[in-house]
């Protein structure tokens, strides 16, 4: 019996591979997302360090270093998928902050994009960055290291 192209392509969507490219093309679009936020905090810094946000008390200024550290840098890690799950918690924690203490009053329209990365960061803390990523070459390069050692001292 031959196959219809739309189970061909269903097929295709429920494979391992698919899923690490789903993955990798997720952390890319809201790496590159977050990044554009951070840079246009950097370009505005001037402006910005007197005025930004201070929900936690440090001061508008380290307020802003902070979360432009957190936005670039962060953003950088997460699009080459490397320390991913280390990379995603400030995200994660800026975006409580954003969401949840930044606006005078909660309404979903100033809540929405915050919360929108928030559950996207906590879906990759969740799963992982995936197979195209640093973390996967740099964790099989540690297993390849690992077994040759563990052959090596069972020959001797």
């Amino acid at each position: 019996m031959m196959k219809t192209p739309l189970q061909n392509f269903w097929n295709l969507m429920l494979t391992e591979k698919a899923s690490n490219f789903s993955l990798l093309f997720l952390r890319c679009f809201i790496g590159i997302m977050m990044l554009t936020h951070g840079i246009a905090k950097i370009e505005n810094f001037g402006t910005l360090s007197t005025s930004f946000a201070d929900p936690i008390g440090l001061g508008s200024t380290l307020s802003l270093v902070l979360m432009i550290l957190t936005e670039v840098g962060c953003s950088i890690l997460l699009i080459v998928g490397l320390i991913t799950r280390l990379a995603v918690l400030p995200l994660i924690f800026g975006m409580i902050i954003a969401a949840f203490f930044t606006y005078p009053e909660l309404t979903m329209s100033s809540v929405e994009l915050p919360l929108l990365y928030l559950g996207i960061y906590i879906f990759i803390l969740l799963a992982g960055p995936g197979k195209y990523s640093v973390d996967y070459l740099l964790q099989q390069a540690y297993i390849t290291v690992k077994n040759s050692r563990k052959d090596t001292t069972t020959k001797n």
